[in-house]
């Protein structure tokens, strides 16, 4: 049985001060009342949650007002120094190679970038029935460690990866999902974090950010360097996050400022993806985009399928499954860019209960990711609308809005078709939609009441035609 976790009294004035001052932290406090028994868990989990909110209630001044040196408000954990289950970025790195070797009839790998300080590559692994070609298929992304001392996001990165090949020959379900899509999978977003974690064994609370060198002096400085990748997307960047480069929730001097980030946007955008996961760690919830901005219109579809795959992904309890809550609108996060720039339906899984689980739990988280997971590949696959967009005359792909009526906003970016092949899709439920496709230089289109089923996307082909120049009437 766990040892029971014990708050010192400095500890629990600090949790008060936070209670006190923080709507969001009370209805924490009663999610957890609710969903948690034991006292043991419930302290602990109060705790942590009370991390995740740290950017919205600025708890850097909160802990300077209290004379408090240290800015998070968890317990001490199990491990305060990194378990040795856990490998280091070279074996990481290794591990993804040998993996793409035994593999080439199904995986390709691509250097999408570098780290920003280092210079480390950004690897990307693309999963298809022929992974070295540009398909006309659909893109999923599933993407790992943004934050250093969350490795569990690579590890369930790398473990669906191995699911899906070692079953792919066995499985018609898989060896149809390969063979319809392309899956992405960048198992290692933050490699310079993670390398300066690992390789200087640094104690609890580890480390967070990249490397980014914030004063210029060539120096790294863990007071005052590193940016928070995961508030470095460019949707409402300029609200979230922190703009005190000593914060480890600092946003970067600009949107995409990183290059690691540029490296996961460049990739998102030319494979124009659909759906993803960002793993993290760690809460055990599903977060989906979003709850504290203009609604997101496809908020009924986002919200079902999160639950659907939180109802697949057990807790360490056992006899709970994770929970699901909205992420904030306001911050330049990665699914919050995903679905506000490319409408594809993300979400952030936070994992486990803590940063650095036993070994005898890790299995088990790595099972609920891959659970999660499978069930958005499935679903993104299966639900919704496919196509093409063509030139009438020339039958040349098109880059077109797909819209869809009641399912539009000037807050959100619409979908596009890409423009290799003009292919396009949209998740959507059950039910009939009237659609619009509008290109530039185009007579739009409307294809009213298409019928949408579970099980089977709706295919559709569009042709348009050139509008015709008109000219102005006047005096010969």
């Amino acid at each position: 049985m766990r040892a029971e976790m014990k708050t010192s009294r400095s500890q629990k004035r600090r949790l008060l001060v936070i209670l006190i001052v923080s709507a969001q932290l009370a209805a924490i406090y009663v999610f957890t009342l609710v969903h948690f028994r034991t006292r043991t868990r419930l302290r602990k989990l109060l705790a942590r949650k009370a991390e995740a909110l740290i950017t919205a209630i600025h708890f850097e001044r909160l802990s300077a007002m209290l004379g408090v040196q240290q800015a998070y408000a968890e317990p001490e954990p199990h491990n305060r120094a990194i378990p040795d289950h856990f490998p280091t970025l070279e074996q990481l790195d290794a591990r993804i190679h040998r993996l793409v070797q035994q593999n080439p009839e199904l995986l390709s790998l691509e250097v999408i970038g570098h780290s920003t300080t280092i210079g480390l590559p950004i690897y990307a692994i693309k999963l298809s029935d022929h992974p070295r070609m540009e398909e006309d298929e659909s893109a999923i992304l599933f993407s790992g460690l943004h934050h250093a001392r969350e490795p569990m996001g690579t590890l369930v990165c790398l473990h669906l990866l191995d699911e899906l090949v070692s079953r792919y020959k066995t499985d018609p379900q898989i060896r149809k999902l390969v063979n319809q899509l392309e899956i992405w999978f960048v198992p290692i977003v933050n490699p310079d974090g993670y390398k300066y974690m690992m390789d200087n064994y640094v104690p609890y609370p580890w480390w967070r950010k990249n490397l980014h060198d914030n004063d210029g002096n060539g120096k790294f400085d863990p007071l005052i360097d590193g940016v928070d990748l995961n508030r470095n997307y460019d949707f409402n960047w300029h609200d979230g996050g922190e703009g005190n480069p000593g914060s480890w929730f600092y946003r970067g001097k600009a949107p995409f400022s990183e290059k690691e980030i540029y490296a996961v946007k460049t990739l998102a955008l030319r494979e124009n993806v659909m759906a993803g996961i960002s793993f993290h760690s760690y809460g055990e919830i599903v977060l989906y985009p979003w709850g504290n901005y203009y609604p997101a219109p496809d908020h009924r579809l986002i919200i079902a399928i999160a639950k659907q795959m939180a109802a697949r992904m057990h807790k360490l309890s056992f006899n709970e499954n994770y929970g699901v809550l909205p992420l904030n609108g306001r911050v330049g996060q990665s699914s919050v860019w995903m679905y506000g720039r490319l409408r594809a339906i993300d979400y952030i899984v936070e994992l486990g209960e803590e940063h650095f689980p036993d070994r005898g739990e890790v299995g088990q988280i790595l099972e609920a990711g891959t659970a999660g997971a499978m069930y958005l590949l499935q679903a993104a696959s299966s639900m919704g609308i496919r196509g093409h967009v063509k030139d009438a005359l020339t039958q040349q792909p098109l880059v077109a809005k797909i819209l869809v009526e009641g399912l539009e906003a000037d807050y959100v970016h619409p979908r596009f078709s890409e423009k290799w092949f003009g292919r396009f899709e949209r998740i959507l439920a059950p039910g009939r939609y009237n659609l619009y496709i509008v290109a530039d230089g185009y007579e739009s289109k409307s294809l009213p009441g298409v019928l949408v089923t579970a099980g089977h996307p709706v295919q559709l082909s569009v042709d348009l035609n050139r509008k015709i120049p008109t000219f102005p009437l006047g005096n010969h």
